[in-house]
């Protein structure tokens, strides 16, 4: 059966502005996307920075113990010698 060209053209116009308005929902959803991105891309960088600065406070960390433990030791020694 043909259909009558004014329903056709009425119903390609109601699909044009069906896709029209995805197009405008995709624009949108992409921009807020493109936030939550940058979001976790800093984020990433913090945890990343955090991380530099946890293992540097463990680096010094571990030369205080091993500065607290030759001091104990050369102590020790001290002591052995003085009785000798």
């Amino acid at each position: 059966m043909v259909q009558p060209l004014e329903d056709v053209l009425a119903q390609a116009e109601r699909t044009r502005s069906d896709l029209t308005d995805l197009v405008a929902q995709l624009a949108a959803e992409r921009e807020a996307l493109k936030g939550t991105i940058a979001e976790a891309h800093e984020a990433m960088q913090g945890l990343r920075a955090a991380t530099r600065e946890a293992k540097e406070e463990m680096r010094q960390a571990g030369k205080a113990e091993a500065r607290k433990h030759l001091a104990k030791q050369m102590r020790v020694a001290a002591e052995i010698l003085a009785r000798e």
